[in-house]
């Protein structure tokens, strides 16, 4: 039986096995020694990722706290540019790279440049992955085309947004939009949608009934 084999003869019973299959073992230590190694490399990768993008979106974080309104604050925006452009460029397909955009489109927004604003909106919007997050850049955009007087395009985004995100902010924009339409009849319904809204959510009021009574009646 095996167990009664001599040291001898399994000696040299190893050595006929590693003869007819060492190759084979060998190679199957490498791949698996190396699957190993890189899965862990690839892990450590995907920390450094996500340590960078976390880095420079803290970076755009502490930068918008700075007052872009004020003129000289040229160098700060040009700073929240270039990290911003570095996020998308490092990390294009991470919700850092999307919020970032939107972080810029508000600085922008302080700074009156409207259409860099809606360039880093448009491009937060195709980019993030939570609808939550989608939806309130949506919100945002269909603000800055009404204040551009985009009024049929941000009517078109706001009447395409799911009724599951922001409803109460949903319906105060399309309200406004309204309104900038002269389409007040419509204006008063969606206004009335978003106090029910508000009032449901446990949300003041106060803006929308203000907004409810300087409509004219009829």
């Amino acid at each position: 039986m095996d167990y009664l084999k001599t040291d001898e003869e399994q000696g040299e019973a190893l050595k006929r096995w590693l003869a007819q299959n060492g190759l084979g073992l060998l190679i199957a230590i490498a791949v698996g020694v190396g699957s190993v190694l890189g899965y862990q490399q690839w892990q450590q990768h995907q920390v450094n990722q996500k340590t960078d993008a976390a880095g420079r979106y803290q970076e755009l974080i502490e930068l918008a706290a700075i007052d872009f309104s004020n003129e000289d604050t040229d160098a700060d925006f040009r700073r929240v540019l270039t990290v911003a452009d570095g996020l998308r460029q490092a990390h294009p397909d991470s919700n850092y790279a999307a919020i970032g955009a939107g972080i810029v489109a508000a600085q922008a927004v302080e700074r009156g440049d409207f259409d860099l604003a809606v360039s880093q909106l448009t491009f937060a919007e195709a980019q993030v992955e939570l609808p939550e997050l989608r939806a309130m850049v949506s919100l945002r955009l269909a603000q800055l085309e009404l204040e551009l007087g985009q009024v049929d395009a941000a009517l078109r985004r706001i009447r395409g947004l799911s009724d599951g995100y922001f409803s109460g902010s949903r319906h105060e924009l399309e309200g406004d939009i309204l309104v900038a339409m002269d389409n007040l009849v419509g204006a008063r319904e969606a206004y009335s949608r978003a106090h029910t809204s508000l009032t449901e959510a446990g949300l003041n009021t106060a803006v929308i009934d203000l907004k409810l009574s300087s409509l004219p009646e009829g």
